[in-house]
C-alpha cells in the first residue's frame, strides 16, 4: 500500500526500491511539478530513519547542476520521507544493465559534473557514502547527476566518495570491475591520460576537485562522422552487379572464341586517299524540342525509392530507437517505431527529436501511418543531412498529428533527405511519447 505522505504530493506510479529505500514518481500539487520521493517504511529501525533524514537534509545544502536537488524531508507517522528532483528515473546502472551505455563524449562531460557536484558536497561538509552506478541518475538527454541521498553508508570520508565515483566512471566506460583494464585499451578513441585519473582518484592521490578539473582537461577526438550509412538497399545492387559480372566472365571463360580459319583469297590492292585539306568534323545535331520533352518524360517517371532511415537525435545522445526503424516500412502497421518515454515536455529538454528519410527520385506524396494524435511536427528537406540549426533545410511543414493517417503533399525536389521533426510529444502513461507505425513516400 502506498506509504503516508502529506496530501501535497499525489503518488502516480512506484518504481521500486533503492537498497531498503521505496521510491515513488509524485506530482507535487502545489507547485504543478513532477518529483521523486524516497520513503523509509515503518519497518526500517529508530536510528535507521534518523540517519536517511539527516543524510538528506545534509545533501540540501548543495545546490548544483549535476547533484539531485533536495526539495523537502520530514518525519510523519509510519515513515520518513524525501522529496528531490525529479530527472527520468533512469540510473547509470540501468542504461549501462539493459546496454544502452552514453555515448563517449557524453559520458566525458557529465564525469566531469559529477566530480564538481561531489567536490561541493565536500565543501560543505557532506559525504555521500555510498556512491555506485545505482546512485548516478542519467536519462537521455539530461545531466547525470548524483543522488541516492540517505541510502546505508558504505563509506565515511571524502576519499571514500572519490574512489567511488571513479571505480563507477571506470566501469562505465568498460564495462569490468575497476583496475580489471584500462579505458583506453577498450576505446581506442579514448585518451591514456584517462586511466591515469581514475588510477589516481582510486588511490587516493586527488580529491574530487582534481578529479573533475583533470577530467575536463582531458582531449577528445569523437570518430569522423560519415555522410551516410551503408543498408542493404545500397548493397544490393552492388551485389547483383557483381554477380552478373561474374556469371559473364565465367560464360566467356566457357565458350571456345579461337577465331576460325580465315578463307584464302588473294589479297587487292587498295587506293590510298589523301585527305581533304578542307575537311571538316562533321556538325553535332542539335537536340530537338522532342528530345527535350523525352528527358523531361523520362525524369518524371524516375522510381521513387526510400534508400535507408536513420533516427535523428543530434541534440541527446545521438540515438533514437535504432532497432526499431525497420519497422517503417514492413508494411505492417500493427508494428511501430516510437520515441524514448521522456518525463518531462519534450520542448522542456531539446528543441526536438526525429527521423530522416533518404530519398530517390522526386517524391510528390508524403503518408504517414500510425503518428500518434498531437504530436507537434515539422517536416523539412536538404540536399544532405546538415546540423538542426542549418539554414540549408527547406521547411516544408508544420502541423499537429490528428487521430487519421497524414498525407502530405510535397513539392518538386529530387532526391536528397527528409526529415520528420518532433518538437512536442504527446502524454502517455506517466511521461510523453510518439508512435509511428509506417512511411512511404510515392510519386
Amino acid at each position: 500500500m502506498p506509504p503516508p505522505i502529506p496530501d501535497r504530493y499525489r503518488l502516480e506510479v512506484r518504481l521500486g526500491r533503492d537498497e531498503d529505500i521505496e521510491e515513488w514518481f509524485a506530482t507535487d500539487l502545489e507547485l504543478d511539478r513532477p518529483v521523486l520521493i524516497r520513503v523509509i517504511g515503518p519497518e526500517a529501525t529508530r536510528s535507521r530513519g534518523r540517519s536517511f533524514l539527516a543524510a538528506v537534509q545534509r545533501a540540501s545544502r548543495a545546490s548544483h547542476t549535476h547533484v539531485a536537488a533536495v526539495f523537502a524531508a520530514d518525519k510523519v507517522p509510519g515513515s520518513t520521507y524525501a522529496v528531490t528532483e525529479w530527472v527520468g528515473g533512469t540510473t547509470l546502472a540501468d542504461r549501462t544493465g539493459a546496454g544502452d551505455g552514453p555515448p563517449l563524449a557524453e559520458l566525458l562531460a557529465n564525469a566531469c559534473g559529477l566530480a564538481e557536484g561531489l567536490s561541493l558536497l565536500h565543501a560543505a561538509g557532506v559525504t555521500h557514502g555510498a556512491i555506485d552506478a545505482g546512485a548516478v541518475l542519467y536519462s537521455r538527454g539530461q545531466p547525470a547527476k548524483l543522488g541516492g541521498f540517505g541510502r546505508v553508508p558504505r563509506g565515511t570520508s571524502p576519499e571514500d566518495d572519490v574512489r567511488a565515483l571513479a571505480g563507477t566512471l571506470e566501469t562505465a566506460l568498460t564495462g569490468k570491475p575497476p583496475g580489471a583494464m584500462a579505458p583506453s585499451e577498450i576505446i581506442h578513441s579514448l585518451s591514456p591520460s584517462v586511466d591515469d585519473i581514475l588510477r589516481s582518484a582510486r588511490a587516493d592521490e586527488i580529491d574530487a576537485r582534481q578529479l573533475a578539473d583533470r577530467l575536463r582537461a582531458v582531449p577528445y577526438s569523437p570518430p569522423v562522422p560519415v555522410s551516410f550509412r551503408w543498408s542493404w538497399r545500397r548493397l544490393l545492387p552492388v551485389a547483383l552487379l557483381a554477380l552478373a559480372a561474374t556469371v559473364l566472365v565465367w560464360a566467356g571463360s566457357a565458350v571456345d572464341t579461337r577465331p576460325t580459319p580465315p578463307l584464302q583469297v588473294a589479297a587487292l590492292p587498295l587506293p590510298t586517299l589523301a585527305p581533304r585539306p578542307d575537311a571538316e568534323r562533321p556538325p553535332t545535331p542539335a537536340s530537338s524540342p522532342a528530345d527535350e520533352e523525352s528527358e523531361e518524360v523520362a525524369l518524371e517517371s524516375e522510381p521513387v525509392l526510400l534508400l535507408d532511415v536513420l533516427d535523428f537525435d543530434p541534440l541527446g545522445d545521438g540515438e533514437e530507437h535504432p532497432g526499431r526503424l525497420p519497422l517503417l516500412t514492413d508494411g505492417d502497421p500493427t508494428t511501430e517505431w516510437r520515441t524514448e518515454r521522456y518525463f518531462d515536455p519534450l520542448p522542456l529538454l531539446k528543441e526536438g527529436v526525429g527521423l530522416a528519410f533518404e530519398v530517390s527520385g522526386s517524391p510528390a506524396l508524403l503518408e504517414l501511418t500510425g503518428l500518434s494524435e498531437g504530436t507537434a511536427f515539422r517536416l523539412m528537406w536538404a540536399e544532405s543531412l546538415l546540423g538542426v540549426d542549418d539554414p540549408g533545410w527547406e521547411v516544408i511543414a508544420e502541423q499537429q498529428a490528428g487521430a487519421a493517417t497524414l498525407r502530405l503533399p510535397l513539392p518538386e525536389l529530387r532526391n536528397g533527405i527528409w526529415v520528420l521533426w518532433l518538437t512536442d510529444l504527446p502524454p502517455e502513461g506517466a511521461g510523453y511519447r510518439t508512435r509511428l507505425a509506417e512511411v512511404s513516400f510515392s510519386s
